[in-house]
């Protein structure tokens, strides 16, 4: 496709209105959703009044999006300790929730609708995308197929039913997306607003976004020539954002930064994983080692003597920036020393952030495994087709979130992960694996048409020509 974004789109829909469509995707993606809700929020009430039966939707980070939504309910502050690690849209949308009289069950059931609206946008994301690249297939009829794959997707319909801020975060991420695409199309002010709201609320719900306005602009630099205008409104929005949510960091916790988190997982999961890996120590072992080498450095002999394996919870949000600094130094020298097995560990984290879903049901595993299998297996297919084809368009819209988030997470942490972590990324999963569907359709129907057949036919009754041997059909 060339850079020029107005053409007209050379896939049209055929048969498949939209609306139709839509209200099938949306349908089928809240169904599924609030069936898992449905065991889940049995499975929470089976356990009450335990205090930590809310882990049920959705493991240990469950009470502590749920205190940080009540101190917001009760205080109009930012003091609350936890957001030195965790962006506040999440706890604030829970906090709305609760002050307008809704229960756990309207928040959860809130997330239901957070992704299925993610299931539908991609729909839309791929049927925009479709109906203006070279399929061998009708671009609506493919979009369907990929929308009806968003809301079955399991890792997907799992998470959105969950107290966790993917759901919210994939749906602003994926608008992000959406919306610059339309952008590329258009080329109107509307389209590009969206965007640079949906950038600043996704770095809002989740820290993983705060450098996506960084490579945002690669997606539409194939689609048009003036891309320098996504590019600046999308630094604007991503900047003014980590700027402002990075000085409530410093106010009240002395380091300016976007999220504590970011020393924490390096340290507590990244570096410790690596050494792990390499040494075969108990990973409560190294977490006392640890601990005790920040309270050594910092001079607190008092602490050393009460470190357990659980005193790295101290540090999720650091107690001094002088902690917070050590922490880093201590991560990045043990990711040095052990850095082969920080490479091999990778690998493990790669494995854990696609492949199974630890909040189904252990005998699903087998069913994800396949549908995985074959999931991936047609994106790297699409994959080669778009490269062969030069669907530049296709792999920037694809490509640059896909490599974006894979690459944050994964050079951050490679446990304490499943295919959540992907969840963001599902929709330009997706396409690739519809694309590469598309094309091996297509590429078997021309087998079928041009291949030799097996068997030769009887002769024609045709009389011969002088000279030569009867034709054959």
């Amino acid at each position: 496709m060339g850079i020029i974004a107005k053409v007209a789109p050379r896939n049209r829909a055929i048969g498949l209105p939209i609306v139709s469509a839509s209200l099938v995707v949306i349908c089928l993606a809240f169904s599924v959703r609030l069936l898992i809700l449905a065991f889940r929020y049995q499975a929470y009430l089976d356990r009450l009044p335990d205090p930590l039966a809310v882990r049920v939707l959705g493991g240990s980070d469950v009470p502590g999006w749920l205190g940080a939504a009540n101190h917001f309910v009760q205080s109009a502050d930012l003091s609350y300790w936890l957001l030195g690690v965790r962006p506040p849209l999440f706890p604030l949308t829970l906090a709305l929730v609760f002050s307008l009289g809704g229960s756990i069950l309207a928040a959860v059931l809130l997330q239901v609708v957070f992704g299925t609206l993610s299931a539908w946008l991609g729909y839309l994301l791929v049927y925009r995308l479709f109906n203006q690249i070279d399929l061998p297939l009708d671009g609506s009829r493919l979009a369907f197929a990929a929308g009806i794959i968003l809301a079955l997707d399991p890792a997907s319909a799992s998470i959105s039913a969950t107290l966790l801020s993917e759901p919210l975060f994939n749906l602003m991420f994926v608008a992000t997306v959406y919306f610059l695409l339309v952008y590329t199309q258009k080329e109107t002010f509307g389209p590009l607003l969206a965007a640079a709201l949906s950038l600043a609320l996704a770095m809002l719900a989740r820290p993983t976004a705060i450098y996506f306005w960084v490579v945002a602009p690669l997606i539409a630099l194939p689609l048009i020539k003036r891309w320098w205008k996504p590019a600046l409104a999308l630094l604007i929005a991503g900047l003014i954002t980590y700027l402002g949510w990075s000085y409530r960091t410093w106010t009240y916790h002395g380091v300016y930064t976007y999220s504590m988190q970011t020393n924490f997982t390096l340290l507590f999961l990244r570096a410790l994983s690596a050494e792990g890996l390499a040494t075969g120590q108990p990973a409560d072992e190294l977490y006392v080692e640890y601990v005790s080498e920040i309270y050594q450095a910092l001079g607190d002999e008092a602490a050393l003597t009460t470190v357990t394996p659980l005193s790295f919870w101290d540090f999720h949000v650091a107690p001094s920036p002088e902690a917070y600094a050590l922490m880093r130094e201590i991560a990045v020298g043990r990711l040095f020393d052990y850095w082969p097995y920080a490479l091999a560990g990778t690998a493990i984290g790669v494995w854990r952030m696609y492949a199974i879903t630890e909040f189904l049901p252990s005998w699903f595993i087998p069913i994800e495994l396949v549908y995985h299998a074959l999931l991936y297996g047609l994106a790297l297919m699409g994959i080669a087709w778009a490269f062969a084809r030069s669907e530049w368009s296709l792999l920037a819209v694809t490509g640059v979130p896909i490599l974006y988030i894979s690459g944050l997470t994964l050079a951050s942490q490679v446990s304490a992960m499943d295919t959540r972590m992907r969840s963001p990324i599902t929709t330009f999963i997706v396409i690739l694996a519809t694309y590469g569907l598309a094309q091996l359709w297509g590429w078997w129907a021309h087998h079928r048409a041009t291949r030799e057949p097996w068997r030769i036919k009887q002769p024609s009754t045709r009389p011969p020509v002088q000279g030569r041997y009867p034709e054959v059909d």
